[in-house]
């Protein structure tokens, strides 16, 4: 069973449904290889990674445990966050940037592992992919579940320093990168970065359930 695809909203802000290709989030996996992966190779050990979680019928903290290193490999947190944040990022002390990027990589995280729970034969499945310029690649996968329903999954991936990793992903062409941009800024201009943090580590806790908290996402 797939609990949801897209993130629930910020203290109830309406979703905005953006299908905007800039930006992105998560991809890569489990033991890392010496030699460098194509984006195609990050994004199949990434979701290898899910479904063998996901069949596992671990709880929520064997899961998030299980998920953290692939996702911390995979993702470029430090360029999603400065996206989700926008001008506001211009705005925050080096120590709030910091702070930013480990709860919004615990978040993601804790999403996944919420996500992927009660396997009933899902799959993934690659669909194509395409060079979009020399250090940014799309792939493209669609998510079969057990009803029939397939849903499209596309990745944005750049590379930097000849590493590949995800910074937006679309769902059925609505990037969640977007929609948390519009809710985050929006958040930080009518309430301010502290309470946007506590905001977050209570949807971190939420998710977690009410008496477990998500272990650290730390590298």
């Amino acid at each position: 069973m797939l609990r949801r695809i897209l993130a629930t909203p910020v203290a109830g802000n309406a979703l905005v449904a953006g299908a905007m290709l800039l930006w992105l989030i998560p991809a890569q996996a489990g033991p890392q290889s010496t030699a460098p992966q194509s984006p195609v190779e990050v994004v199949a050990q990434l979701q290898q990674k899910i479904v063998t979680v996901w069949r596992s019928d671990k709880g929520f903290e064997q899961r998030f445990e299980s998920l953290a290193p692939v996702i911390t490999a995979s993702h470029d947190f430090a360029t999603m966050t400065r996206f989700t944040l926008g001008n506001r990022w211009q705005e925050l002390s080096p120590a709030q940037r910091e702070q930013f990027v480990a709860i919004f990589r615990r978040l993601s995280i804790t999403t996944y592992a919420d996500r992927f729970v009660e396997y009933d034969g899902e799959r993934f499945v690659q669909s194509g992919h395409r060079s979009l310029s020399e250090d940014q690649h799309l792939v493209q996968t669609q998510l079969w579940l057990s009803d029939g329903t397939r849903i499209r999954l596309d990745y944005l991936l750049h590379q930097q320093g000849g590493r590949w990793t995800i910074i937006n992903v679309l769902a059925d062409g609505v990037s969640e990168l977007a929609i948390k941009r519009s809710e985050y800024t929006a958040y930080i201009r009518d309430h301010g970065f502290a309470a946007l943090v506590q905001e977050l580590q209570r949807k971190i806790s939420e998710m977690a359930g009410e008496e477990r908290t998500a272990p650290s996402a730390e590298p």
